[in-house]
């Protein structure tokens, strides 16, 4: 009777060590392919987020040349305004006309003003998007260094279980009590 538990035990260990090692094995299998996935998720994120910055650098220098060319045309409009008032006989140097000339300067600012300040918006919305692109990427890469640790604690896990079997199926052949 003691040595049919005994080879009871072996066949059972022996079983366990065969299925534990092809267990590990495709963990290892799985968890390359995890690394890999990881990996191709990491590269186009930061490639998503170099796209990010190159739109944030475009918008700065699209956002800049607005401010030069609204500043231009608003100064042009302004020169046509007192050569028209000047041709009129109006003078320029007090008054109603002075203050329009004023009020229309101000005006000009203001606008380019707000054609730099919607440029650094749209960039600052680029420059975010990248932020967050390449914390996805290094996300990703993290859960992928994480998928290569797990198939050895399953192996681990499967190999010591069975014994636990083995000695449980060993018991019960053999009373000691």
């Amino acid at each position: 009777m003691c040595d049919l538990s005994i080879a009871g035990l072996a066949a059972t260990l022996a079983s366990t060590v065969v299925g534990g090692l092809a267990q590990y094995q495709q963990g290892q299998a799985q968890a390359a392919a995890a690394r890999q996935a990881a990996e191709y998720n990491a590269r186009a994120a930061e490639g998503e987020a170099e796209t990010r910055r190159n739109l944030a650098r475009a918008e700065i220098e699209k956002g800049a040349a607005e401010r030069d060319r609204v500043l231009r045309a608003g100064l042009a409009k302004q020169g046509e305004l007192a050569n028209g008032l000047g041709a009129s006989g109006f003078t320029l140097d007090q008054g109603t006309n002075l203050s329009l000339l004023g009020r229309s300067a101000e005006e000009i600012q203001e606008e380019a003003s707000l054609a730099g300040q919607d440029a650094a918006l749209k960039a600052w919305n680029h420059l975010a998007g990248a932020a967050r692109t390449g914390n996805e990427g290094a996300l990703a890469r993290y859960q992928g260094q994480g998928a290569a640790g797990q198939s050895g604690s399953k192996l681990a896990g499967t190999i010591l279980g069975s014994l636990g079997q083995g000695l449980a199926y060993n018991n019960k052949w053999k009373p000691w009590r």
